[in-house]
């Protein structure tokens, strides 16, 4: 079963992604929507980002969204298993609100806005664009362009002028 979960995962990571490179770059629009930096993690455990920007992720857990700036747009989705053809579903708007709570969502979710947290535990990948704090507990990897590393408590800054990057690094 974890296998079959771990294959399913890397499927939609297929389909979620557009380049599995990541970069950590300076933010020239601090409070923007469109920040430029990147990044990019997979792995089992919790994972908490509080910034802007969008991130996509695909998760077998629970997720509490929170829309602080009241301008977020918040997407779900099926994986492709539970599609008929196999294919993977449009994601499909949520209802606004301040706080999304998402219990034993296994699926697809992209959050869009100017200032949101986003608190994931369960089986995940995930990336994000934009400009935030990333803390990543448990068991697996992330990267930007300039770094890499395994979870373990790591605490990550992108898309500032500087890359700040807490536990475990390679590279």
């Amino acid at each position: 079963m974890p296998r079959q979960m771990l294959a399913i995962l890397t499927v939609i990571a297929v389909f979620m992604s557009v380049a599995v490179v990541a970069q950590a770059e300076e933010s020239d629009r601090a409070g923007s929507v469109d920040g430029r930096g990147y990044i990019w993690a997979k792995g089992t455990g919790t994972a908490i980002f509080d910034g802007h920007g969008k991130v996509q992720m695909a998760i077998d857990g629970d997720v509490v969204i929170y829309d602080l700036a009241g301008n977020a747009v918040v997407k779900i989705g099926a994986i492709p298993e539970q599609e008929r053809d196999g294919a993977a579903a449009q994601l499909q708007d949520v209802s606004p609100t301040t706080t999304y709570t998402f219990d034993d969502f296994r699926g697809r979710m992209q959050v869009v806005g100017s200032d949101f947290r986003i608190e994931a535990e369960g089986e995940m990948e995930f990336r994000g664009h934009g400009e935030g704090l990333v803390q990543v507990e448990g068991g697996g990897w992330w990267k930007t362009l300039h770094r890499r590393g395994t979870w373990g408590g790591a605490v990550l800054s992108f898309g500032g002028s500087d890359v700040v990057a807490s536990g475990s690094l390679v590279g």
